[in-house]
């Protein structure tokens, strides 16, 4: 009964250690904060630059926690004070956390919206984009594109009776940007359209039992197998223009990470963080190798 107990205690002891955010010392002396991240590569990428510079410039420690299920899951943390620090997109204020919000799929507005609502809600700095925008897009074969002149989804349209579109499952689902008001705005719809697992859609395209898929603008697939994206000229899939977020109460007593944090608006556009991404999932480098790289390429790391 005593081992049990011990075993039970330890187990609460390390899910606390784990949970736990910033406020510890770290080794030279300054604060430990905490960094969150989804799972996916860029938010990553995006954590790991802002460790490198608060533990290159300052005292300070970032400890990272990626992986998270889902924004959702961040939120959370933030406002139960787990994370100090975290990457996020614009277009997660359309997400079911305000009932009276109104959408639109104009950067500026969203941007707004966003650091306005959340900002108010959780008490955090919502900063400037980081410079990319991680959002739903549609892209086809480049030569594809070329052999006809395809430049946007409008000029799509003329051939999608002929085309198959692969995509997630999620995206014939979806409310706002999904397929259904995809073919409100643009008025034509594809010869067929199958949901299926992302592998598998960019797998379908390459060896050509799709023509089209839809696909996330930083996607490295898009670089690995030789895709265009089509220009939106409807403005219809709205904005994930990627931010980071902080706790208002830490930068507010250490100015010198604020300073920090803002030091990283507008350093990344898209095609680079496609470049970067490629790198970590596709030629298999680590994300603090990768990152680190292109801090000293931009003379932001010694």
């Amino acid at each position: 009964m005593k081992f049990k107990k011990y075993i039970m205690a330890a187990s609460v002891l390390m899910m606390m250690l784990i949970a736990g955010c910033g406020g510890g010392a770290s080794a030279d002396g300054g604060e430990t904060f905490t960094a969150a991240a989804a799972k996916n590569t860029d938010s990553k990428i995006n954590v790991q630059i802002l460790k490198l510079l608060v533990e290159d410039q300052t005292k300070h420690e970032v400890d990272i926690v990626e992986d998270l299920p889902a924004s959702p899951q961040i939120f959370a943390g933030i406002e139960r004070e787990e994370f100090d620090f975290a990457s996020l997109f614009s277009g997660e204020v359309y997400n079911n956390y305000f009932d009276d919000i109104e959408y639109t799929t104009n950067p500026e507005e969203t941007l707004k919206k966003a650091q306005s609502r959340f900002g108010e809600k959780y008490d955090i700095k919502w900063y400037d984009p980081i410079g990319y925008i991680n959002n739903y897009s549609i892209a086809v074969k480049k030569d594809f594109a070329k052999e006809n002149q395809i430049e946007t989804l409008t000029d799509l349209g003329e051939f999608a009776d002929e085309l198959t579109l692969g995509t997630d499952n999620a995206w014939i689902e979806r409310d706002n940007d999904g397929y259904s008001g995809f073919q409100d705005t643009y008025a034509y719809q594809f010869a067929d359209a199958r949901g299926m697992d992302v592998a598998l859609m960019y797998e379908g395209i390459a060896n050509g039992e799709l023509d089209v898929v839809t696909a996330y603008t930083v996607d490295p697939q898009l670089k690995e197998y030789d895709l265009t994206v089509m220009e939106d000229d409807k403005h219809f899939f709205p904005p994930y223009e990627a931010s980071l977020v902080a706790q208002n109460s830490v930068i507010e007593e250490y100015p010198e990470v604020d300073k920090i944090t803002e030091s990283i608006v507008g350093t990344i556009d898209t095609e680079k963080m496609t470049d970067l991404i490629y790198e970590v999932d596709i030629e298999k480098r680590s994300v603090e190798e990768v990152a680190k790289a292109f801090l000293k390429d931009e003379g932001m790391l010694d």
